[in-house]
């Protein structure tokens, strides 16, 4: 029987060495269902399964209020006791150093600390991986639990029997994102040290790379091309971006512009639009009146992040969401905006 962990929440995140985590040098089935929380039969039995996970896509859409085109997409979702497992062993992979060029998946780091390493340099550079999940494959994952952490080798095929499907990292885990990094390592310290060779800084945020400087060298696709081929990676040539000293830089989304991050002017035309919405001067698009508050309290939070002078609007906003609430009583839960979460960098 898989016994439900209790949810234990981190106040202060301490990093420590990849020595110390539960899972190193584990050596037999016993102790490894001991840390999981699930009993050694069960396990045995969920990882002989054939139904572990759930496929199904999301299909192609333009979101009405910011006009964004979003592209289908195939999802793998773990069963629900695969994914208890799943966020156990999130839970005990977190607190494992990890490099400054890491910025996605790592506590108290984000898409705005991402650009924010960037601020100060001239031009910058960036790439994005084709099919991230997908490319990284069952071999890196498995030497990841067997090369890092010391795992016995059953050991670390069972760890990567539960944590990939057919022979890649799934789409829908929420250990997903975290565990791509430490199995894409060997190639992002390759890119890290190229960054070096040449002066710049780089940064990673799950499947969007990214190089500043004063000067990027022609040769930089090229070799940034060669060093993800290596690792069964491949960039999408049409999403490469090269930006010139005094121009307006965007990443991860976030505009760089004269040393300051800025928001896109994309994300003021979509808040006004849900603005509009809720007042009823524009179409709901089959939204309800709290999911309107919803998102744009969310959106206008994550604005505010990014810039200060957008917090007035995104408390305006968190107070209309609270109030909608009050109004719909069946629904219960945290306030969607946080001023301080996006804004910590490491």
């Amino acid at each position: 029987m898989l016994k439900k962990p209790t949810k234990r929440k981190r106040k202060c995140l301490k990093r420590y060495s990849i020595d110390q985590c539960s899972l190193y040098k584990v050596r037999s089935a016993k102790r490894l269902s001991e840390i999981l929380g699930v009993e050694k039969q069960r396990l045995d039995s969920i990882l002989k399964s054939s139904a572990k996970y759930r496929e199904f896509t999301i299909e192609e859409t333009t979101n009405p209020f910011s006009s964004k085109f979003i592209k289908s997409r195939q999802v793998q979702a773990p069963s629900d006791e695969l994914r208890r497992i799943h966020e156990r062993i999130l839970y005990l992979l977190e607190p494992i150093e990890l490099p400054n060029y890491a910025h996605a998946a790592v506590k108290g780091r984000s898409y705005r600390s991402n650009a924010a390493t960037h601020v100060n340099s001239a031009r910058m550079a960036t790439f994005d991986l084709k099919n991230f999940y997908g490319s990284t494959q069952r071999y890196l994952v498995y030497s990841f639990f067997l090369d890092n952490l010391k795992c016995s080798p059953d050991i670390a095929g069972k760890l990567t029997e539960l944590t990939t499907f057919r022979n890649a990292l799934p789409t829908g885990s929420p250990l997903s994102p975290l565990l791509s990094l430490h199995a894409a390592k060997p190639m992002l310290d390759e890119l890290s040290k190229l960054a070096q060779l040449h002066d710049l800084i780089f940064t990673c945020y799950i499947d969007d790379l990214t190089f500043s400087g004063k000067k990027i060298p022609r040769s930089l696709e090229r070799r940034v091309s060669r060093i993800v081929g290596k690792y069964n990676h491949q960039l999408s040539i049409h999403k490469t971006k090269i930006f010139d000293e005094d121009k307006p830089k965007h990443v991860t989304g976030v505009v760089i512009n004269k040393g300051k991050l800025a928001v896109p002017h994309s994300r003021f035309l979509t808040a006004r639009k849900l603005e509009l919405a809720i007042a009823g001067k524009f179409p709901m698009h089959g939204n309800s009146m709290l999911k309107l508050c919803e998102k744009l309290a969310g959106l206008l939070g994550e604005t505010a992040c990014i810039d200060p002078t957008y917090k007035k609007w995104a408390e305006k906003a968190q107070e209309d969401l609270r109030k909608a609430r009050t109004k719909d009583s069946s629904i219960v839960g945290p306030d969607s905006t946080d001023f301080g979460s996006c804004q910590q960098i490491d």
